[in-house]
């Protein structure tokens, strides 16, 4: 995932959050957020195991604990 990419998933990321909540169980809003940029199965896998490294194991978890994380990865 490129940085402009990693930016436009954050943003679309917070509307859902706004709208749809975070349950604290799951990834859902962020999984919806990746099947509508096309990210490949892959990529997805890696960019999701990438969160949970850092402390995201539900939507709010990552901003709260994984963005920083993900803008070093990312910062291509």
């Amino acid at each position: 995932m490129k940085k402009k990419e990693l930016e436009n998933f954050f943003n679309r990321l917070e509307v859902l959050l706004e709208v749809n909540g975070c349950n604290g169980r799951d990834l859902a809003n962020t999984e919806i957020v990746l099947e509508e940029m096309k990210i490949s199965i892959d990529e997805r896998k890696e960019f999701l195991e990438n969160c949970r490294k850092s402390g995201g194991f539900c939507d709010c978890e990552i901003f709260l604990n994984s963005e920083e994380y993900l803008r070093e990865i990312y910062d291509k």
